[in-house]
């Protein structure tokens, strides 16, 4: 084995480490599964060049053919995550993974090179100038340092690959430097993930040493068969063993998957059937009670005295009767079907603010910079409220050091709308969390259940409406909800 193939090897060893790493760490971040492919694209692609190499079967180059052209596809989605337009750009996503299947697929051989070539780099100039915008917009030192490191790896990765497709294809004396060039890139991603929380979080140096276990355990492996196995019997049994191992990884991934899809049914179904009992269960001595307090009323009313108690029995009835205003609340909050009535926004936050300093933490105030003139919209007056108590808890809760919440309305008599925002100063979200904070249980926080922006939306949504979200890590957040005035809304 020459010294391309040794270093094609512990570029599968690294390749290997860093994607079983990636993996342990997919329910963190929405990249950690995307890492994971990457990484493990990486490894079937210079797996499968080592084996034709070694071994000289057509199988391992459409296997490799296969793997590179895939390479740029996933790590454009990776790019594309990572800035956080992965909704924006689904359908260059997928458009992506189809271009290059196809090529890896059906293109022969004589041309794929050639068309990899030009299509490969085309995708990872996109992904290169996303990152440079990014880098751009962001004002957080740590996003910025992840920003320059993937910058660097998808640069170095792109060049130094290209070089595996012009070997021996131009007649120049051009190296094969493939396998260095996923290996620099690869590390520096890791650094990546390891130092600057690319993941969400610091990695576990327990998780590393896992990882670096298994890659070692590959190369002595391979060494080992490579010595006492026919060279060309050697990839076919690492093959062999790779691929069972990703399978029954892919097994775990898809009951995983399907359980935690099962677990949501459960906690909605659960939610669901607990407002129900609920209103099921305080209804009914609540109608009778009201039917006894009536009856003392009644009495009351023929004369009959109940030992001036009138004021008492008066405010039974009205706490009565707003313990069942409260019990329909709850079912109508839970199925989020407004109960509409022309209402100035305004009076709802002047209503709401009140209370809410009570609420909010030490060193945490809050502000109001309400627009004058504003029309009344269609609105549920409950609904609303609990929307924006959610928003102002959340926007509490990304302060733990104190700041401002300024809660604004503005109207715009252009598209006759209403917006009702707050603003915090907190710790703001990278883009990969800003994708999905409004998403249904999606939470950062350890003890958080994922439904108050997720409850704000829907809110918005029932009154034809939007809410957005916008935010930069180190300066904020704002959480705008848009509502349609009354003439629009009628």
């Amino acid at each position: 084995m020459d010294g391309h193939g040794v270093m094609t090897v512990f570029a599968c060893a690294g390749h290997l480490a860093f994607g079983s790493l990636a993996f342990m760490r997919r329910t963190k971040t929405p990249l950690g599964e995307l890492m994971a492919l990457l990484f493990l694209d990486a490894f079937g692609w210079n797996f499968a060049s080592l084996a034709y190499e070694l071994s000289g079967a057509k199988i391992w180059a459409s296997v490799d053919h296969f793997f590179s052209s895939m390479m740029a596809a996933i790590a454009l989605h990776v790019v594309i995550v990572f800035v956080g337009r992965a909704r924006a750009l689904r359908r260059v996503v997928v458009g992506a993974y189809v271009l290059f299947a196809s090529i890896g697929l059906f293109v022969p051989d004589a041309w794929w090179w050639k068309v990899l070539l030009l299509l490969g780099p085309a995708a990872m100039s996109l992904a290169i100038l996303l990152l440079f915008r990014h880098r751009g917009q962001t004002q957080d030192p740590g996003e910025r340092a992840r920003t320059d490191l993937l910058l660097l790896a998808f640069s170095i990765g792109t060049v130094l690959g290209a070089t595996d497709l012009l070997y021996g294809e131009t007649g120049l004396p051009i190296p094969r430097l493939g396998a260095i060039g996923t290996l620099i890139s690869m590390s520096l991603i890791a650094v990546a993930a390891l130092r600057l929380s690319l993941f969400g979080r610091e990695v576990p140096p327990v998780l590393a040493i896992y990882a670096l276990f298994l890659g070692v355990f590959w190369v002595l492996a391979h060494l080992a068969l490579t010595r006492f196995l026919d060279p060309r019997s050697s990839p076919w049994v690492l093959g062999g063993v790779a691929l069972a191992l990703v399978g029954i990884a892919s097994a775990r991934e898809v009951g995983r998957s399907a359980a935690l899809n099962r677990a949501k049914g459960e906690e909605l179904a659960t939610l669901g059937r607990f407002s129900q009992q609920l209103a099921h269960d305080l209804k009914n001595p609540l109608s009778a009670l009201k039917g006894a307090v009536q009856f003392l009323e009644e009495e009351r009313r023929a004369g009959r005295s109940l030992d001036g108690q009138t004021r008492f029995l008066e405010l039974m009835l009205e706490q009565v009767e707003r313990a069942q205003r409260t019990v329909d609340d709850y079912q109508r909050i839970a199925k989020v079907e407004p109960h509409a009535v022309p209402l100035s926004i305004n009076v709802l936050v002047r209503s709401v603010l009140p209370l809410q300093r009570f609420a909010v933490g030490s060193g945490v105030s809050i502000k109001a910079d309400l627009a004058d003139d504003m029309p009344k919209c269609r609105l549920d007056r409950e609904l609303v409220i609990t929307a924006l108590e959610n928003v102002l808890r959340n926007a509490c809760e990304a302060m733990p050091d104190g700041g401002d919440i300024t809660v604004r309305t503005t109207y715009d008599p252009d598209v006759q709308r209403v917006t009702l925002g707050v603003e915090d100063q907190g710790k703001g979200m990278s883009p990969m969390v800003l994708e999905r904070a409004s998403a249904l249980f999606f939470t950062t926080k350890a003890k958080g259940t994922g439904l108050g922006l997720s409850f704000a939306e829907r809110v918005a949504k029932a009154h034809g409406g939007v809410l957005h979200i916008a935010s930069t890590l180190g300066h904020g957040t704002t959480v705008t909800l848009t509502f349609p005035t009354r003439e629009e809304a009628t």
